[in-house]
């Protein structure tokens, strides 16, 4: 009975029961024998190009996070101290029920490395609001390559407006340290207004490389679905994906389900339709994208064990 009253049980419990009822009414709705035909479709070659491809995402997340930390503290922080905290951060947050478990071992891991606590925060916050901006930009590109009949379906408008509040929200972040804000208030929003000032930063010409690995980061990160796709002999535009997997990263993301599973498979089942894909098709889609990210994160376990917690910097110490 002490289970019961432990809130984390209690909270993993729900989360689970979530996952496990999504994916039983997704089952009921799809024809089970035309469901495990179409996974056989995937060939064992596309799960490791998949994997590649997530781990070229990874690589680049980590120098992203790593350019962002030392815009604002000088501390000793290389390349592979990153890729190392990011790989473990990756299996915390897919490999276990909770979505942001690894940002907290990211934060922990910044703090005994010598960066202050609040900056660890904010670097997290924008590592977190620039992924979702260049999901968003790829997302808006991608209505370039469709026809305007496509386009007029009501039924879209609500990942108009995903793609939409994303860069808009976005830009406008990136204005609130040219708000004329005083007194008390002023002192409250400092450190956003100074996250705001950075990011607009981050986007100057100058900092092009920068731009660049974002919009190639998302890329690696969709790329799995468009080879998964061409294994169902169903040339999927890798601009639908673009455009669809937005929202559906953003679903997942809520802290509703085990890890995104269950939420993960019902969005894409509603929202590759508009594409072709019959229930069984997107719902493959999506256990093997699902499946191949655990594998992907599985070496972030092994780090941890081999590796250990990071290492305090003698700075931090003294």
């Amino acid at each position: 009975m002490m289970f019961f009253k432990n809130k984390a049980f209690i909270y993993f419990a729900i989360k689970l029961v979530v996952s496990i009822i999504l994916i039983r009414w997704l089952v009921y709705h799809v024809d089970s024998t035309s469901m495990i035909k179409t996974f056989r479709s995937f060939h064992w070659s596309t799960f490791v190009a998949a994997f590649v491809s997530l781990w070229c995402a990874y690589i680049l997340a980590a120098w992203r996070w790593k350019y962002i930390l030392l815009k604002q503290e000088n501390v000793p922080f290389r390349f592979m101290d990153s890729l190392l905290i990011v790989a473990i951060a990756n299996f915390l947050n897919q490999g276990l029920p909770s979505s942001i478990g690894g940002d907290v071992y990211r934060g922990f891991a910044l703090t005994r490395l010598g960066f202050s606590r609040g900056w660890a925060i904010q670097s997290l916050l924008l590592d977190r609001a620039f992924g979702l901006f260049f999901m968003g930009v790829l997302g808006v590109v991608s209505l370039f390559s469709f026809d305007a009949a496509f386009l007029k379906q009501k039924e879209l408008v609500p990942l108009y407006l995903v793609l939409g509040g994303i860069c808009v929200g976005f830009v406008l972040f990136c204005q609130l340290d040219r708000l004329p804000i005083k007194g008390r208030l002023a002192r409250l929003l400092v450190s956003i207004q100074n996250m705001a000032a950075l990011s607009r930063n981050l986007l100057h010409l100058r900092n092009g490389h920068f731009v660049v690995a974002g919009g190639a980061l998302t890329v690696f990160l969709y790329f799995p679905v468009y080879l998964f796709a061409r294994d169902l002999g169903y040339l999927l535009p890798l601009s639908a994906v673009l455009f669809v997997l937005p929202a559906v990263f953003l679903l997942a993301f809520l802290p509703i389900s085990f890890a995104g599973w269950g939420v993960r498979e019902v969005a894409f089942v509603s929202l590759f339709k508009f594409f072709g894909l019959t229930n069984e098709q997107a719902l493959s889609l999506s256990v093997a994208y699902g499946l191949v990210g655990l594998l992907s994160v599985t070496p972030g376990l092994l780090l941890y064990f081999f590796e250990g917690k990071p290492k305090e910097s003698a700075a931090h110490k003294m």
